[in-house]
């Protein structure tokens, strides 16, 4: 009862702290320049003495415009050799901070990537991740009249929780969070002990709903991607009846893989609720329809993750269970670095962050020039596209992040952002330029015209015929004449963009083939990924295939 207490007090303090990254985000948008300029005049004060910083003459820096001339835009690859030295222990190289992490990716490449974590950089997702949804989602209570009951979260990604030789954890983003913050992790996630569950003890999945079933009074659920919350979905419909007789006897079933010592913590820290398993029982027997979040989580107040572009066949299919409860969908960043964030619910557009990394802009029609011109983001237009480059407060400093965003509107003064697609994700047989976003938008055309949802689907261009064409691998159970369906999808690829068309019509492209996927291919580079470092949450949906391992990959499990 005590410790139920203190978790309450912890929400409650969440939800306040929550509310005053929002008032942060609106009051950035007054004078988001002013405070973007400043960020980046305190990363260089901060690091004029690191090596990188007397060689850029950071101490020397007044304007951004000096910033640009002493400082040339760079790639991860340019700074990989510093990295190295960095996981070696050599310090003050990038960054003069305490180095408290690294967050390891696959790489676009497949070749992993080490991006450090600081305190700084870390103190953007705690400000504006779950306290913020939390926040939003407590304000639409007050909204409608109705009083926030303060419970814990369910976090659906998992750890890793490996670490370099010298003990340094070498992870993702929430488990560095974790290992600063994690105290007190079991006042507000359904967690037993600061561990984020780690895939290499066993079924993380059955562990994060062990424990999220057995809590009543679960207020709000997390992911990096709707596309988890679905696969994990599909495990909760398959092995609901073994975890809720585990919570009915007070234990866990021995066919569940686990790690033998995290057995025996965990086996310590439970005990029987036959009263909540009888409950459970009674709701999963009721089925799957649009009420099951609220059934089983009564003041389940909001759901959050990355839902637009890509994902957003993920959201649309968990909200299907979620009838009266806010999608917040989340925020918009990635390893380097936090770029944006919801400021309200069920918007997909997201406030830029102004005081998490300094920005600049390229074009996206420049983006290829030698040396393209930077835009600050005081210089943005609504509707423009544009790749965007950040210098973080963890020592990389205008740095490509390779992805291209377009400006929905603003917030104020400051650009409210969407994400587009990934550079090198881009299709271009004969100067059409057809974007993921393009190829994105067919598929959701298709889907509503069919009354389908397609979750794996991707692109590649075939170039063992001559004119090249395009060819998309569906991995689908739907009973469709696929080959039936060409003509109209080519349709809704010209009407996304029109140069495909023209370029079709001028025999320049060739008709495009739908070709099936192997059931299973996806979860199994999912599962690839994985195995070479990824964290569940970093992997996303393939839609293209931009390396010749994705291609080994896919095209070899073709049926």
């Amino acid at each position: 009862m005590f410790k139920k207490q203190i978790s309450k007090a912890a929400m409650r303090l969440m939800v306040q702290k929550g509310k005053m990254s929002l008032r942060r985000m609106e009051k950035a948008s007054e004078n988001p320049m002013e405070q973007n300029r400043a960020l980046l005049m305190k990363i260089l004060q901060a690091n004029r003495d690191t090596e990188f910083g007397r060689e850029h003459d950071f101490g020397g820096i007044r304007t951004i415009e000096d910033f640009k001339n002493n400082v040339p835009a760079a790639n991860y690859e340019d700074y990989a050799p510093m990295l190295e030295r960095m996981k070696n222990g050599e310090k003050n190289v990038l960054v003069a901070s305490e180095i408290l992490g690294y967050s390891r990716t696959s790489g676009s490449s497949g070749v992993p990537k080490y991006i450090p974590a600081t305190k700084d950089s870390l103190k953007a997702y705690v400000n504006y991740t779950w306290t913020r949804a939390l926040a939003l989602g407590a304000k639409e209570l007050e909204r409608q009249g109705k009083k926030f009951v303060p419970g814990r979260g369910v976090f659906l990604s998992p750890a890793t929780n490996d670490r370099l030789p010298d003990g340094m954890l070498c992870s993702n983003i929430a488990e560095i969070g974790a290992e600063q913050y994690g105290t007190f992790y079991p006042y507000i996630l359904a967690l037993p002990t600061k561990e984020l569950f780690d895939m290499h003890d066993g079924d993380y999945i059955y562990n994060i709903y062990r424990f999220a079933l057995a809590d009543e009074d679960i207020t709000f659920m997390f992911s990096v991607f709707f596309s988890l919350n679905v696969s994990q979905f599909a495990y909760l419909k398959e092995n609901w009846r073994t975890i809720v007789d585990d919570i009915e006897k007070g234990t866990i079933d021995e066919k569940i893989e686990m790690n033998p010592s995290l057995r025996k913590k965990l086996s310590e820290l439970i005990y029987p609720m036959p009263e909540r398993a009888a409950y459970l029982r009674r709701q999963f027997e009721q089925g799957f329809d649009e009420t099951f979040f609220k059934r089983i989580w009564p003041n389940l107040t909001v759901l959050c993750g990355v839902g637009n572009a890509s994902f957003k066949p993920a959201a649309d299919y968990i909200r299907s269970f979620a009838k009266g409860v806010p999608f917040d969908f989340s925020i918009y960043g990635a390893s380097e670095g936090l770029i944006a964030a919801c400021n309200q619910l069920e918007s997909t557009d997201m406030q830029l962050l102004v005081d998490s990394c300094f920005y600049e802009f390229i074009p996206i029609d420049n983006a290829n020039d030698p040396e393209p011109v930077t835009l600050t983001l005081d210089r943005l237009e609504k509707g423009g596209k544009y790749e965007i480059l950040i210098t973080t407060q963890a020592g990389l400093y205008r740095y490509h992040l390779k992805d291209v965003i377009e400006v929905k509107g603003f917030c104020g003064k400051c650009p409210m952002i969407s994400f587009v697609y990934r550079k090198g994700q881009l299709f271009n047989v004969a100067g059409e330029k057809f974007s993921e976003e393009d190829a994105r938008c067919t598929i959701e055309k298709f889907e509503k015209a069919h009354n389908i949802s397609l979750e794996h689907w991707l692109f590649y261009q075939d170039t063992d015929v001559m004119p090249n064409r395009y060819a998309l691998v569906v991995e689908s159970g739907e009973d469709i004449d696929w080959d039936a369906c060409i003509d109209e999808i080519e349709e809704y690829m010209g009407f996304f963009n029109k140069r495909y068309t023209s370029q079709r019509d001028k025999a320049f492209i060739g008709r495009m083939i739908i070709r099936r996927q192997t059931p299973g291919t996806h979860d199994a580079w999912a599962a690839r990924c994985i195995e070479k470092g990824a964290s569940a949450s970093q992997v996303k949906p393939v839609h293209s295939l931009d390396n010749e391992e994705k291609r080994n990959f896919f095209l070899q499990r073709i049926e």
